[in-house]
């Protein structure tokens, strides 16, 4: 395979702002067509980015433009129906998170492609951040001990907008902790390699009126015991939350702050200090950090190379595509607890 040839599935929002502009800042991909369901957005797109084609229906698309692979960018009621269309069409394809409306339905996605040999790939792009790397290689060599506490925050302002399919059930499956909460949860696996094995869940509507919620927290214990919890808002102002990323273990700690969200932006304190006696004073003194810097690379682009490199290799991985639904699984019981 030389050129891999792309075509776009929904072709605004996410797709123009992030994916289109990664995708053709590797010169291993070119955009063969878009689509998307308004036709003065796909042809909008089409023009930005010299895509020769455009199309309002998907089938159509993959019909009339041979590609070898498709990104899908659409509201999550949408995922399973279009990727098992480009699985029709023998099609390599690439879903922005979350995978589909239910474990469920993504079970059956993966298992379509499984049978047919189609790589499938689930956008879950913070993992290639440098700075989550880097606290990766630091909790899998053991330089914070045994873990024992993990905390996430993430928000975002996200109030009411006419149209915006995350605010409906129907179309997002849920609000803040569907769009969110699965970042964490996909960060958790991705640093720890651990996974969670209980949890219990709280969402709210504080601020909006929107029929998703806009609050959410999940308190957790994973498979090795560690505890943890995430808070994922969309009613605080951007400016007021770090997003921040903590994990605590018997001889060290790291805190990352503004490492999540769409760039690799952000820094990250680490602190080794193992303690053996009992301080029963508690005169705390704070151990000098190191500390890194995001290194401003793009996220989505490292992860259509992870991709690409998958389809060149010739051998379908679906580990994060397991990865997705395990996170699905989660999803379910948070919503069937509301």
């Amino acid at each position: 395979m030389n050129k891999i040839r792309w075509t776009v599935i929904g072709a605004g929002g996410i797709a123009d702002r992030r994916a289109i502009p990664a995708l053709l800042e590797d010169d291993q991909n070119e955009i063969v067509a878009v689509m998307d369901r308004v036709e003065s957005e796909a042809q909008r797109v089409a023009e930005k980015f010299g895509v020769p084609a455009y199309f309002t229906d998907a089938e159509e698309m993959l019909a009339a433009v041979p590609c070898d692979a498709v990104y899908i960018g659409t509201p999550v009621a949408c995922h399973y129906e279009q990727a098992m269309t480009a699985l029709k069409y023998g099609v390599h394809t690439f879903i922005e998170k979350p995978i589909a409306m239910t474990e469920a339905e993504g079970r059956r996605l993966l298992e379509a492609f499984q049978a047919a040999g189609k790589q499938l790939m689930i956008g879950y792009m913070m993992g290639y951040h440098n700075l989550h790397k880097k606290a990766r290689e630091l909790v899998q060599t053991g330089g914070l001990g045994t873990l024992n506490l993990v905390r996430m925050q993430f928000s975002c302002w996200y109030p009411e907008i006419a149209g915006a399919w995350r605010q409906k059930k129907s179309l997002g499956g849920g609000g803040c902790f569907m769009d969110l909460a699965v970042h964490c949860l996909d960060l958790f696996t991705t640093i720890t390699g651990d996974s969670i094995a209980d949890c219990c869940s709280y969402v709210a509507n504080r601020t909006f009126s929107y029929e998703t919620e806009d609050s959410a927290m999940l308190m957790f214990r994973s498979k090795q015991g560690v505890l943890g919890t995430i808070a994922v808002n969309f009613n605080i102002p951007d400016a007021c939350a770090a997003s921040k990323l903590e994990i605590y273990g018997t001889d060290g700690s790291l805190v990352a702050e503004g490492t999540m969200g769409q760039e690799e932006r952000g820094s990250m304190r680490y602190v080794y200090s193992p303690q053996g006696s009992y301080e029963a004073q508690q005169s705390r003194t704070t151990a000098e950090p190191q500390v890194w810097q995001g290194g401003g690379e793009n996220i989505y682009l490292k992860q259509f190379k992870d991709f690409n490199s998958l389809l060149t290799g010739g051998r379908p991985n679906y580990d994060n595509v397991e990865k997705s639904l395990a996170i699905q699984a989660i999803c379910d019981r948070v919503y069937q607890n509301v």
